[in-house]
């Protein structure tokens, strides 16, 4: 079988990039209680304009207990591929080379647009940059049940408000 052209690479990324997008964006405005499953454990790196949160869970509890309501406006993003055999864990440890597929990839995604906190429509809108690092989710990651199967994993995050 020959190997994954780069169309198909870039179509997989792109879909992946187009997805975690538009999932991720409305749990952060509406359905805050699921952040938590947007991200790899034990570890993710998270920035928030230069200050580190701990993982996933650190992040759900900010937005579900400390942040206003938001709202996200989406502008742009922009993926690019890391790795193409990106080392997806098992439970019986890592894919072997025969055994990785055009999913075994981590992504880069970049993001950037408007934010609002606060309900009222009149308040401004701050502009923000986000950068993240995709990788494949992997039965490997977590604990079976307490998570939404998603098909890729926050590894990276750095969230920048644009002055």
């Amino acid at each position: 079988m020959a190997p994954p052209s780069e169309d198909t690479f870039t179509k997989v990324s792109t879909d992946a990039a187009t997805e975690f997008v538009q999932s991720f964006y409305p749990a952060l405005q509406s359905n805050r209680a699921v952040i938590a499953s947007f991200y790899s454990t034990p570890t993710s790196t998270i920035l928030f304009n230069g200050n580190a949160v701990a993982d996933g869970n650190a992040v759900q509890d900010i937005f579900v207990n400390q942040m206003p309501p938001t709202h996200y406006e989406v502008q742009s993003f922009d993926c690019q591929i890391i790795n193409k055999s990106y080392p997806t864990p098992t439970p019986s440890g890592v894919k072997l080379p025969n055994q990785i597929t055009t999913k075994d990839i981590s992504i880069l995604v970049i993001v950037s647009g408007f934010v609002r906190f606060g309900e009222s429509r009149d308040l401004p809108q701050r502009g923000f940059s986000e950068t993240f690092v995709l990788v494949p989710y992997s039965s490997a990651d977590g604990p079976k049940g307490k998570r939404k199967q998603r098909d890729w994993l926050i590894q990276t995050q750095n969230f920048r408000l644009v002055v």
